[in-house]
């Protein structure tokens, strides 16, 4: 799973279906992996012990997290109506100064 278009496609597809997946990253990841999952073996990912899914993405085919959340920003930015809700955003924004604050040092 390391096409963009593929991974942008879902994401996508998810945040117009799911609204909770437009405020969690981590709802959406698992969303995400859901979908790609249940492609190859029909059921939800949920179903692996956490370790074999960290470990083990690329054999289960799974995409990156910095992928997802790549395309939810890129797709957010993109599509206002598909946009977090407004106090989801402005924790966002804080986070990213701070770590801009943090990666300076």
């Amino acid at each position: 799973m390391n096409n963009p278009n593929t991974v942008e496609n879902r994401v996508l597809r998810i945040l117009q279906e799911n609204t909770e997946a437009r405020n969690d990253d981590m709802k959406l990841y698992l969303m995400v992996c859901n979908d790609c999952y249940r492609q190859t073996e029909n059921r939800d990912v949920g179903s692996l012990p956490f370790a074999v899914i960290m470990n083990c993405y690329k054999e289960l085919k799974l995409p990156h997290f910095e992928s997802v959340r790549r395309s939810r920003a890129k797709l957010q930015s993109k599509h206002p109506e598909l946009a977090s809700s407004p106090e989801v955003k402005k924790a966002r924004k804080r986070c990213e100064g701070m770590y801009r604050e943090y990666a300076r040092k």
